[in-house]
């Protein structure tokens, strides 16, 4: 019996020796190198990002690997104990390479570990709908898609793009000028042609591919509480999440042509917390809606004093900058009592219908990483029971968006 134990001993040895300092990307064979010792694993950061068609970039002592709206950004060291024990990245030489562990964390990227050889590899994606709409005189093809992914433009026009890791993609309509191609690495999309390049732009779980002038329409992000398996509080057959899609819905088509209006979820799907909050990071005006028993309505905001330090030195930079950089920078950068003032618009709205909505601070992690105004908005169930209550709403909110905005007219947009 000894002697069969020091058999598969010497196996497991030779099996674990013959993985060891491998790294597997993709597909592809790499290095794998363990600068504080044998726990962390770290691979080269370029090879990576060509392996997996991440996006790469070097500048001002970091390196930065981005997989949609996802960004991974190491700080680099010369020295390896000290690019292990604060997890950045590690240059050897003339060589720059990132913990792959954490790079796969932070990228929500596969990973597993085969005999002490790394394994890196992009999730599977799906292509959920691909939507139309007009954003001023701005055409844009909204992409939507079960996590985040990496689009590449091929051609300007017609625009072609590769969805690099997108493995199921819906029937296109057989009116549309939208068509897919089923390739090795994922899937490219076919749009239809147009007078003006193309421009991308990635939100949480979604591309957005822009052509025409280039729009100043001001950003409300619309999050639906809830959504998938996460029905949210339910009374009778009413569920939080049905109720919260069909207001933002409607909203949506209020505001639409008056703002760039975008939804975290557009149907009933589970959408992460840290990418709600991403989304509220990019808008002028986010409104989180929710709903819970009972008639009250409660409107909460961040409160200041845990305002992000991005969103300080943002305030302090605009104070000093000129009138044309002050303008861009106030589309990310809202003044202090933003938030107030929204809930007290929302407040005021609400009281032209006869509904009293209570105003609260709270820090809620959802509108932690706003740059604009940001609410969550709690509506008592029975103020939504009926389709004309909830349109009610909708239109409440959408007052209380064009007060806060100085918005007076409306438009709308199309799906193919």
């Amino acid at each position: 019996m000894r002697r069969i134990w020091m058999v598969l001993t010497v196996l497991l040895g030779l099996t674990w020796a013959q993985y060891e300092g491998r790294l597997l990307v993709g597909g592809q064979e790499s290095q794998a190198i363990y600068p504080g010792g044998d726990s962390v694993a770290y691979g080269p950061a370029r090879f990576i990002a060509e392996a997996l068609g991440l996006g790469y970039l070097e500048a001002t002592g970091k390196v930065y690997l981005s997989l949609g709206s996802r960004v991974a950004a190491f700080a680099i060291s010369s020295q390896g104990a000290d690019a292990v024990r604060q997890l950045n990245a590690y240059r050897n030489q003339d060589s720059l390479w990132v913990p792959v562990r954490e790079l796969a964390r932070v990228l929500d990227l596969y990973y597993r570990n085969d005999y002490g050889a790394p394994v890196l590899a992009l999730r599977p994606a799906r292509l959920l709908e691909v939507q139309r709409a007009m954003a001023g005189s701005s055409e844009r093809y909204i992409l939507r898609f079960d996590r985040d992914v990496q689009v590449r433009l091929l051609a300007n026009n017609p625009p072609r793009l590769a969805m690099i890791g997108v493995t199921e993609v819906p029937d296109a309509p057989p009116t549309s000028a939208i068509s897919f191609s089923k390739e090795s690495w994922g899937t490219e999309i076919y749009l239809p042609q147009g007078s003006d390049p193309p421009r991308l732009m990635f939100l949480p779980q979604q591309v957005v591919v822009e052509r025409g002038p280039v729009t100043r329409l001001p950003r409300v992000v619309l999050d639906a509480g809830h959504g998938g398996a996460d029905t949210g509080v339910a009374v009778g057959s009413l569920r939080e999440k049905d109720l919260t899609l069909s207001v933002v819905q409607q909203l949506q088509k209020l505001l639409q042509g008056q703002a760039e209006v975008v939804l975290t979820r557009n149907g009933d799907q589970a959408v992460p917390l840290l990418a709600r909050a991403q989304y509220a990071s990019t808008a002028q005006v986010f409104i989180s809606l929710h709903a819970a028993p009972g008639s009250q309505v409660t409107v909460f905001s961040h409160p200041e004093i845990q305002t992000l330090r991005l969103l300080e030195k943002g305030r302090e930079l605009s104070a000093r900058s000129p009138a044309a950089q002050r303008a861009i920078l106030e589309r990310y950068v809202a003044a202090p009592g933003s938030a107030a003032r929204l809930a007290q618009a929302v407040a005021e709205s609400f009281a032209t219908a006869g509904i009293v909505a209570n105003t609260s601070q709270d820090a809620m992690y959802v509108l932690s990483m706003a740059g604009g105004a940001a609410v969550l908005v709690e509506v008592g169930i029975e103020q939504l029971r009926t389709p004309q209550a909830r349109a009610q709403v909708a239109q409440l909110l959408a007052r209380a968006v064009r007060s806060y905005m100085g918005l007076t007219s409306s438009g709308g947009g199309t799906r193919p």
